[in-house]
Parts: structure tokens; C-alpha cells; sequence
């Protein structure tokens, strides 16, 4: 019986999914879309959103490189299954390499609570030739 609620308390946790308005990019070009931060069971303190830009060697899953695209600090309070949405724009690199059978690009979000707790997001994009 515990098990069981704590397994319908960790699906209510708070999440944040990265909704972007396409799927392929150009080197260069400019992605929009927006987070949705979900609330919880209960309200939580935010104190940090951030998102990487990670490019992996699919061929031995290592990380080949990553960039920063934002880090917003803040002190906002979420409130038990409140829906937010937050804009995003980032202009990918110019000299990024077509994504391929081994060069994987992926869009890394965290969002960090008041209590060191996180809830992330991956988000794959594709970089055209």
C-alpha cells in the first residue's frame, strides 16, 4: 500500500517539458518554442531553469562538446498542478556539423527546485546539411 503511494506521489512530482516549433534546423538558424513547466501534488519553490546544447558520438555515447543556450535564476513559486509557459529562442552555432548516424545534437533542460531537486528534459534536434 505505501509503495503504491509513493509511486502516485512521484508521478505527480514536477516536470518540464521543452516543446520546440520544428524538428530540423540549418547551422544558424534561430529555435523557438517554449518550456512547460507542470506543477506537482504540492507547490514547490524554483531556483534555476537550465538548458545545454549537448552534442554526443552516438557510435560510443560520449559528449563531444556542450553549450550553454541559458541559465535563468529565479525565486518563483509553482503552485500544485499549475501549468506555466516560458518562451525560448536560442541561435544555434554557425559551424555546427550536419547531424548523422553519429553526431547526435540534443537540447538538455533542467529545472532545479529549492530543495536541490531536479526535473529534466531531452530533447533531440536534427541539424540539416
Amino acid at each position: 500500500m505505501l509503495k503504491k503511494c509513493l509511486e502516485m506521489m512521484q508521478m505527480r512530482a514536477p516536470s518540464i517539458t521543452l516543446v520546440l516549433d520544428q524538428a530540423s534546423y540549418q547551422a544558424g538558424e534561430k529555435i523557438e518554442g517554449h518550456f512547460q513547466l507542470h506543477g506537482g501534488w504540492k507547490d514547490q519553490s524554483l531556483n534555476r531553469l537550465d538548458c545545454d546544447l549537448v552534442i554526443k558520438n552516438s557510435a560510443n555515447d560520449k559528449i563531444v562538446n556542450i553549450k550553454n543556450v541559458l541559465s535563468i535564476f529565479m525565486t518563483k513559486q509553482l503552485k500544485s498542478n499549475e501549468q506555466v509557459n516560458k518562451p525560448f529562442t536560442f541561435r544555434l552555432p554557425d559551424e555546427l556539423e550536419p547531424s548523422s548516424t553519429t553526431t547526435i545534437y540534443e537540447l538538455k533542460t533542467k529545472l532545479v527546485f529549492a530543495n536541490e531537486k531536479c526535473a529534466t528534459d531531452d530533447r533531440q534536434v536534427r541539424i540539416l546539411a
